[in-house]
């Protein structure tokens, strides 16, 4: 079995800043907003905050949007129409339905594009829109976690991640591929 993460690997850059951005270019107002943003990200990209504090400032963070669900998804369709370009057909040519994508990105975002993923088996950050709450943070050894409790018979032939963050997967995976930021696949274990 093969296993990609998402962010940095099959797309290019952050999903969930990029969706961010698009949903402040509509609603300028958000702009101030965006020095959060950039915390948090940077923040994420570190590892330097607790599971429960990147759970509880993503939170309250959409909360301050007062954005409903439905105006979440709304955007969130417009975004992919805009944005599926930057999805590398490289990478994304080595998916096989039997794949699995494990991603820190909560999976509500990649519901519009499965059909563009070459798999519809996705692990991700399990976020409530009704209630604006993360429900499963899907990071690091969290990856790990959740991968062996959806497949605990299955094993990681060939892991594809852009990211020293997933080091857990790599423990667990036989070959491992570093996705560069132009795409380019270099195989590291």
């Amino acid at each position: 079995m093969q296993v990609f993460d998402f962010d940095n690997t099959l797309y290019k850059g952050e999903s969930g800043f990029d969706f961010a951005m698009y949903i402040i270019r509509r609603k300028p107002s958000l702009l101030k907003l965006l020095p959060r943003i950039l915390k948090i990200l940077k923040d994420y990209k570190s590892v330097s905050m607790t599971e429960d504090e990147f759970r509880e400032r993503l939170s309250s963070l959409i909360d301050l949007t007062n954005l409903t669900k439905d105006t979440i998804l709304n955007y969130l369709d417009d975004f992919w129409m805009k944005n599926r370009s930057k999805l590398y057909k490289n990478v994304l040519e080595k998916v096989s339905k039997k794949d699995v994508i494990v991603t820190a990105s909560p999976t509500f975002m990649l519901e519009p594009i499965k059909y563009l993923l070459g798999t519809d088996r996705i692990i991700g950050t399990e976020f409530d829109l009704d209630a604006r709450a993360i429900n499963y943070l899907n990071f690091s050894h969290n990856k790990v976690k959740k991968f062996k409790e959806v497949y605990p018979h299955k094993s990681i032939k060939n892991l594809y991640t852009d990211s020293f963050n997933d080091a857990p997967l790599m423990q667990i995976s036989k070959n491992v591929y570093l996705v560069k930021k132009n795409g380019k696949i270099e195989k590291i274990k």
